[in-house]
Formats: structure tokens, C-alpha cells, sequence
């Protein structure tokens, strides 16, 4: 079976800023880059957004302040989108996170669980 993963090159720099921000958010770091990814490709796809724009926003130079209403409206329902839920990568990877011995979770009524060994039964 084909993997679903690529690899591509990044910049050491930009891949230690994704590493920050993954550890305070608690993503893989390809998560946070795939992440950033969508964020962007919203962007971008957002209507009346040319890339002068674009570019504005990833130097920092444009706000959301700065947009119009139709703008703004079209800019949150992207972003939003993007955010309403993880993907399926992501909802297995954390699935496969929280099946591994030691992970903690909550058991649904609001307790605390660990993840403790299975015992095979022979």
C-alpha cells in the first residue's frame, strides 16, 4: 500500500518556527506545516484577494482590519472552514496517539484516563 505522504524540502528556519508552534499547540510539526498550508490556500482563494494582497498579509503589512465587509465575510468563512474540524490525517494520527500506553485522555463524563498496557489473553 502507497503512502499518503510527501516529502519536500523547507528551510531549516521555517521548520524550527513550525517546531515552536506545533510543541505549544500540540501538532506534529508536518501537521502545523500542513496547517499554515491550508491557512494560506484560504487565503488566497478568498474572492476579490489578488496576490498583492496576499503578499501584503504573509509581510505582515495588511490586517483584517483593513478589509471590507465583503472581504472579511469571504476571509472567516475560508478560515473557518479550514478549521471546523481536523481531516482524517489528523483525527487517526491523534487516534494512534491516544492508543499508545501512557496517553491520557477522558473517559466521556469528564474523568481523567491513562492508557495502560493490554495484556494479551493466550
Amino acid at each position: 500500500m502507497a503512502a499518503n505522504h510527501a516529502s519536500i524540502k523547507l528551510s531549516s528556519a521555517f521548520v524550527d518556527e513550525a517546531r515552536k508552534e506545533a510543541e505549544v499547540l500540540n501538532r506534529s510539526v508536518g501537521a502545523q506545516v500542513e496547517h499554515w498550508a491550508r491557512l494560506g490556500r484560504a487565503f488566497e482563494n478568498t474572492p476579490g484577494v489578488g496576490i498583492d494582497r496576499v503578499r501584503g498579509a504573509l509581510e505582515g503589512r495588511l490586517k483584517i482590519e483593513d478589509l471590507d465587509t465583503s472581504e472579511r465575510e469571504a476571509f472567516y468563512d475560508g478560515v473557518f472552514a479550514e478549521l471546523n474540524g481536523p481531516d482524517r490525517a489528523m483525527s487517526d494520527h491523534y487516534a494512534a496517539l491516544g492508543a499508545r500506553e501512557g496517553a491520557v485522555g477522558t473517559d466521556g463524563h469528564g474523568g481523567v484516563v491513562r492508557t495502560t498496557r493490554r495484556r494479551r489473553v493466550a
